[in-house]
């Protein structure tokens, strides 16, 4: 069967929380496998063969999920069934929907975070196929972001070297990186989905909420999804931090420069939500403008 729900980023705005917290739900079932990357990534091909591909980050991080999900399968939390399944079968319809076994009385989905910035041909598929899926969208202030997602594809499992060894030239070409930035141009993002689905099928959340009031917005998400929030118990985990790292700052130079880049799509995003998270992004911005604007004076 194909998914309820599919839960499309933003990358590093808490997605993995979010997972995790779902999982613990009864009336929901969830993959072995956090990030499927059915809808983003070209068919058929196996998902192992990645291994070989041209991009480096890609080769490590095709490698790194290989030999991580065979140890869950040595120490018996993943199948070895599923395992093969999902690495080396051909990806098509059937092998994504042969992917999902819920129980009676379950929803199911999926998490992989770069399905927000898909194509409108990609939506448009993903229509077609689940034309009644539910969308959820964590977002995070969107230079944070982009600093938070420089920063983890810095680290060995994509081919880097860590932050502190990263040099400036590396860093300044990730941020300048149409592809990259589009994961922070939320107001894009949605814009694109909202030709496919109505406003009524997506969820937006924030990251802020993860920090400020976790319960509170996974009771608003068990809501939208039709599931009983007290299943989530006594929200037990709703509190803890996930994948939380320390790395060097964001220069203000750096920081003006986003701030530049992701100026219009912010604006446009807190005309749309209105929300006390999306008004500080843009001030934020707007202040960061400001400043640049003095130092040319």
């Amino acid at each position: 069967m194909y998914p309820d729900f599919l839960v499309i980023g933003a990358q590093k705005a808490g997605t993995t929380w979010l997972d995790r917290n779902l999982r613990d739900h009864p009336n929901v079932w969830l993959p072995p496998e956090k990030e499927i990357h059915y809808f983003d990534l070209p068919p058929l091909l196996p998902f192992a063969a990645l291994i070989g591909a041209p991009i480096r980050a890609a080769r490590y991080w095709t490698k790194a999920r290989l030999i991580r999900d065979w140890a869950k399968v040595k120490e018996g939390s993943q199948s070895l069934g599923w395992y093969i399944q999902y690495y080396f079968f051909p990806r098509t319809n059937f092998w994504y929907r042969s992917l999902f076994h819920p129980s009676p009385g379950q929803i199911c989905g999926e998490a992989t975070p770069r399905y927000a910035t898909l194509k409108e041909n990609q939506i448009s598929r993903i229509n077609q196929m689940m034309p009644n899926l539910k969308i959820v969208y964590i977002l995070r202030d969107p230079l944070d972001r982009m600093w938070s997602d420089m920063a983890m594809f810095q680290r060995p499992r994509f081919g880097g070297q860590g932050m502190k060894k990263t040099d400036q030239e590396t860093i300044r070409n990730f941020l300048a990186n149409p592809h990259n930035l589009a994961h922070s141009q939320y107001d894009r993002n949605i814009s694109t989905w909202l030709k496919y689905y109505n406003a009524e099928q997506i969820f937006i959340g924030f990251q802020e909420e993860i920090r400020d009031c976790p319960q509170e917005l996974l009771i608003r998400l068990a809501r939208f999804l039709g599931i009983d929030p007290q299943g989530f118990g006594n929200f037990q985990n709703a509190g803890e931090r996930i994948n939380s790292k320390n790395y060097r700052k964001m220069g203000k130079h750096l920081e003006s420069y986003l701030a530049h880049q992701l100026a219009s799509d912010v604006a446009d995003l807190d005309r749309r939500l209105a929300s006390p998270y999306t008004k500080a992004w843009r001030l934020r911005i707007e202040s960061c403008q400001k400043n640049r604007s003095k130092k040319k004076i």
